[in-house]
């Protein structure tokens, strides 16, 4: 993901695929010209799967400031199971070093929400909210009626994030 870091200099985020030839996924980042259009620097690596949840995989990275702090939220682990999930790091600066924060994952399979992750956020009205996708239970990896969006409230414990979900009943357009 493509965003500016709070002195307006432009990152970008992504994984490797080393899921699919039996390797490490990383998490990576890289400073981009202010034109967004090239890389600057070397890319580094943020994390990668170390954690029982997580599987064999960690992906879809973006990075979220909140006060003096910077999350870099991630998803792990297979996307068409219930394993899926949604975690965070604290990182130092956009290009790390980043700590996994304990308490992961901090979305997980609950409800009607089966294997829930690959999130962003957006803030309105002062509120924060998690958008991300997940499959009906039982309905894993399935074309039909595959994954749906979701959209939860997250509050703050400090700079700890909290996610009121998955939810099963109707929610507001923020």
């Amino acid at each position: 993901m493509l965003r500016p870091d709070a002195d307006g200099r432009l990152y970008l985020l992504w994984k490797n695929d080393g899921n699919a030839a039996g390797q490490d996924t990383w998490l990576w980042a890289q400073r981009l010209t202010p034109d967004g259009l090239g890389l600057l620097g070397e890319p580094a690596r943020l994390l990668r799967q170390t954690e029982a949840w997580e599987g064999h995989v960690v992906e879809a990275p973006f990075l979220w400031r909140h006060g003096a702090g910077l999350l870099l939220f991630y998803a792990a682990n297979a996307y068409d199971t219930a394993a899926y999930a949604e975690g965070y790091a604290r990182c130092d600066t956009p290009l790390g070093p980043c700590r996994k924060a304990p308490g992961n994952p901090i979305l997980a399979s609950r409800g009607g929400a089966s294997g829930p992750g690959h999130a962003s956020m957006v803030e309105q009205d002062g509120r924060t909210w998690l958008l991300y996708h997940a499959w009906p239970p039982g309905a894993e990896g399935s074309t039909s009626p595959g994954r749906r969006l979701w959209l939860d409230e997250v509050t703050w414990d400090g700079d700890t994030p909290v996610v009121h979900g998955p939810t099963d009943t109707a929610r507001p357009v923020p």
